[in-house]
């Protein structure tokens, strides 16, 4: 990973508190919070991918290949930021996210170009709870964080910069 910037890797998820780091298939066999959070999808390396047209994600929404290739980051492991305010917390959203990468109707379109990767049942989640903070506000944050060492790119598949900007 030479060349990587430190604050997009794995590694330093993992130095914030962040855990997990389990596939989507693998939600249901581990103990998933219900608590409110953010959370992560992180892609082990940093080869280019090979895009799906269309991906998995649910009918209709796919990007086109200039937009994919457009937003993809090419020394980050991390692939996007997401929040978790709902009822059941950071499970819910994990559940909701990857009905959507199967197809389904979830409520969860946010972070869809992540279905759109040909390698994307090998991509991990990982989360951390946020506690007092406002998981808006952190996801806001880590977004930032990622656009500094980055010369203002987002994550591949955030579209938006959180809460805090316009959307």
């Amino acid at each position: 990973m030479a060349g990587t910037s430190k604050m997009t890797t794995i590694q330093w998820l993992k130095d914030q508190g962040f855990e997990g780091f389990i596939r989507f298939d693998q939600i249901d066999d581990q103990e998933v919070t219900t608590e409110h959070g953010v959370y992560t999808v992180v892609r082990e390396g940093t080869d280019k991918p090979r895009f799906l047209l269309p991906g998995t994600g649910r009918k209709g929404s796919s990007y086109t290949l200039e937009v994919l290739e457009a937003a993809w980051v090419y020394d980050a492991e991390i692939l996007y930021f997401g929040k978790a305010e709902c009822r059941l917390g950071i499970i819910e959203r994990l559940t909701k996210y990857r009905r959507f990468g199967n197809g389904k109707r979830s409520g969860h379109s946010g972070g869809r170009a992540i279905w759109q990767l040909e390698d994307a049942h090998n991509l991990r989640v990982c989360w951390r709870v946020t506690g007092d903070q406002n998981a808006d506000d952190e996801e806001s944050k880590l977004i930032e964080a990622f656009k500094e060492a980055h010369l203002g790119s987002r994550p591949f598949a955030n579209r938006i910069d959180g809460k805090k900007n316009d959307r």
